[in-house]
C-alpha cells in the first residue's frame, strides 16, 4: 500500500477512535436519557468505522472502494449555537454538538484531500470525506424533524 493511503488511513482510524472516545466520555456529562442514548449509538457507529478502515488498511486498497454519491451539506449546523460543552445537556444540545463534530471532520478530510499528492490517497480523502457529509446530513435531518416538525 503507498504511503500516503497507509497515512489517510491511520489518520481516519485515530479520529474514528478519538470520537468513539469523545462521544463516550459525554453521556457521562448528561443526565438526559435521550442525549445519552443519542451519544451511545454515536460511539458505536465510530467503532464500526474505525473496524471499517483497519479492515480495508488490512486488506489493501487496490481501487476507491468509496460510494462517490453526491451528498448534500444541508448547513443546518453552521446557523445554531449551542453544543460547544455537553455538560448537562439535553438532546438537542448533543445533536447540535454531533452535527458540528462532523462537519469538523468533512473540513478535515477536505483538508487532508489537498495535501495527497497520489489521486488514491486524494479519492480516499473525498470517500472519507463523503461518509462524514453523510453522518452529518442524518444528524441535521433528525435535527429539523425532533425541533422544528419539519419531514
Amino acid at each position: 500500500m503507498p504511503d500516503e493511503l497507509a497515512e489517510v488511513l491511520d489518520s481516519a482510524i485515530y479520529k474514528e477512535i478519538a470520537s468513539q472516545a469523545v462521544y463516550e466520555a459525554a453521556q457521562l456529562k448528561t443526565e438526559d436519557p435521550a442525549a445519552k442514548e443519542l451519544l451511545k449509538e454515536l460511539a458505536g457507529q465510530e467503532v464500526k468505522h474505525a473496524e471499517k478502515l483497519k479492515a480495508l488498511k488490512e486488506r489493501g486498497l487496490v481501487k476507491p472502494q468509496w460510494h462517490q454519491d453526491k451528498i448534500a451539506d444541508l448547513k443546518v449546523s453552521d446557523y445554531l449555537t449551542g453544543g460547544g460543552t455537553l455538560e448537562g445537556a439535553g438532546l438537542q444540545d448533543a445533536l447540535i454538538f454531533a452535527m458540528k463534530r462532523e462537519g469538523e471532520s468533512v473540513a478535515f478530510y477536505h483538508k487532508m484531500m489537498g495535501m495527497m499528492r497520489a489521486e488514491e490517497a486524494k479519492q480516499l480523502c473525498a470517500g472519507l470525506a463523503n461518509e462524514e457529509l453523510r453522518h452529518k446530513m442524518r444528524l441535521e435531518i433528525l435535527y429539523d424533524r425532533l425541533f422544528y416538525g419539519n419531514d
